[in-house]
């Protein structure tokens, strides 16, 4: 088979007068990549000696390697059946374009190929000197993409995404990682150019702008890292967390910029400037010092931040305004300004007895301690305030409550009245009991009397009733004839007092 293939190569090059050789000429890239799986275009242009001629018929043909295998042929039937069904001409023989497409690229196509010509009524030439080798890859190229050294922060910008392929029937999907407006991508050769016009912000800088490609399912990335410029922005005043009453502090104006800031302006709350520098000291500082903000500068622009109030540490101090009064109940108010805020304790005279406040209110530095009641106030209340660096105290004069008198003096007469009340009634109790039991020894006194009254009137009628039974019937409706004795007036006298007493 090597030798055919030999004998072959030989008989064409003799066909091929070594006169008109020069005039037989191609054009072709040394060497084309294809992705597997995909297409891959091999352009290709090519002369002759036409010597004025006009000429109709041509045949194309492409081999591979020394002539092992035909890729492509006028005559389908003529094509290996390797290639057969994945290659074409993309070009016009007529125009001089041999342009050859292989779709469905393997790694058996890795290899050198060259382009032969028949002209009817001229000659053949095989462009043996002018072989194109085909690469094929598993994975496609990474995307590069070309952008300014340096944006601007809101300034719109363009960059380019090139993608290397080899089939432009069948160009990649492509996407980029920022949003923007995307334009028409174009195609030299085997290379596309995708666009993009962005406008980059300060959080763009040092990040990644990255153009993904995809080909047949295989993606690749390209990056390339942003270089933002930006002005200063959250500019802060930094300085220590706390600082007692009459210490030193220094501050320090933070910033985040690019390029970094070159100048620093510090301010007062009222617009004075203070100083230039990044850094600022305060000499002893008190509880009054005002806010302080600072300025940051670079080439891009400048910001400031906003006013940094201290937090300054002092003991507690009552204020004057604290008092107690009286409004339908007795109230004292202790105001105390400190920083941290304080502890109160209320107390009676020679601190015997504790109170506790009935509210607490917090505005900024100040704290108002409230105690209210009704009853048991003293005349003299004191507050006593303290907070980790130190403590004061002052004596308040509680008014005293007039109703609470009042009604002190209506309570006692309350209790003199039922102290009175109660002692008659036990009075009026005794007596009665007195008289039901002199009532009960009378009535048993009565009884007695009734008791021997009843005897002796019976007696007394055994002894009328012997009289009138003795006496004659005459003598009974007499006056008395017969001898019988009238009740005594004594006896009469005794029945009036009992039934009196009764």
């Amino acid at each position: 088979m090597v030798f055919w293939t030999c004998l072959m190569s030989l008989f064409l090059w003799f066909r091929v007068s070594p006169a008109n050789a020069d005039e037989w000429s191609a054009v072709v890239p040394q060497s084309v990549v294809g992705l597997s799986g995909s297409c891959v275009l091999i352009p290709c242009t090519f002369s002759y000696p036409s010597n004025g001629k006009t000429y109709t018929e041509f045949t194309g043909i492409w081999y591979k390697e020394n002539f092992e295998s035909k890729v492509y042929h006028t005559d389908t039937s003529e094509i290996s059946d390797a290639f057969k069904g994945r290659t074409s001409l993309t070009g016009d023989l007529h125009q001089k374009d041999c342009s050859l497409n292989i779709s469905s690229l393997s790694s058996s196509d890795n290899g050198s190929f060259m382009f032969r010509i028949v002209i009817k009524d001229l000659d053949k030439y095989t462009y043996v000197k002018n072989k194109v080798s085909i690469i094929v890859k598993e994975t496609p190229e990474t995307p590069s993409i070309s952008v300014e050294e340096e944006v601007t922060s809101g300034k719109p910008v363009t960059a380019t995404c090139a993608v290397s392929h080899s089939c432009p029937s069948d160009l990649p999907h492509v996407t980029w990682s920022h949003n923007g407006t995307h334009l028409s991508p174009s195609q030299p050769q085997n290379l596309t150019f995708y666009s993009l016009t962005f406008t980059p912000s300060r959080e763009d800088h040092n990040k990644s702008l990255s153009c993904s490609a995809q080909f047949k399912g295989k993606t690749v990335t390209g990056c390339k890292t942003l270089k933002v410029k930006y002005p200063p922005y959250n500019v802060n005043v930094v300085t220590r967390a706390s600082v007692k009453e009459n210490d030193s502090v220094e501050l320090t104006c933070s910033s985040d910029s690019n390029p970094h800031a070159n100048s620093y302006q510090w301010f007062s709350s009222n617009g004075t400037m203070l100083a230039n520098g990044p850094t600022y000291k305060l000499e002893r500082v008190s509880r009054h010092t005002e806010a302080i903000s600072c300025t940051a500068n670079n080439t891009e622009g400048n910001n400031s931040s906003g006013p940094r109030k201290l937090n300054i540490l002092y003991p507690p101090e009552i204020k004057g305004e604290s008092s107690c009064q009286y409004k339908h109940l007795t109230v004292c108010v202790c105001i105390v300004d400190s920083n941290p805020p304080s502890k109160v304790k209320w107390f009676g005279p020679g601190s015997s007895k504790a109170f506790s406040s009935t509210s607490i209110k917090q505005n900024e530095s100040l704290t108002i301690f409230t105690l209210q009641g009704w009853l048991g106030f003293p005349e003299t209340i004191q507050c006593f305030a303290n907070n980790s660096l130190g403590s004061v105290s002052i004596t308040l004069e509680a008014p005293q409550n007039s109703i609470l008198i009042y009604i002190g003096v209506a309570s006692a007469v309350v209790f003199v009245l039922v102290t009175i009340l109660v002692f008659i009634m036990r009075r009026r109790c005794g007596k009665r009991a007195t008289q039901q039991s002199v009532m009960k020894n009378k009535q048993t006194e009565m009884k007695t009397t009734q008791n021997k009254s009843d005897l002796e009137n019976k007696e007394e009628a055994s002894s009328v009733e012997d009289i009138y039974t003795n006496c004659p019937d005459s003598l009974v409706y007499d006056n008395w004839g017969c001898d019988v004795k009238p009740f005594s007036s004594d006896r009469t006298l005794e029945y009036e007092a009992i039934y009196s007493n009764m």
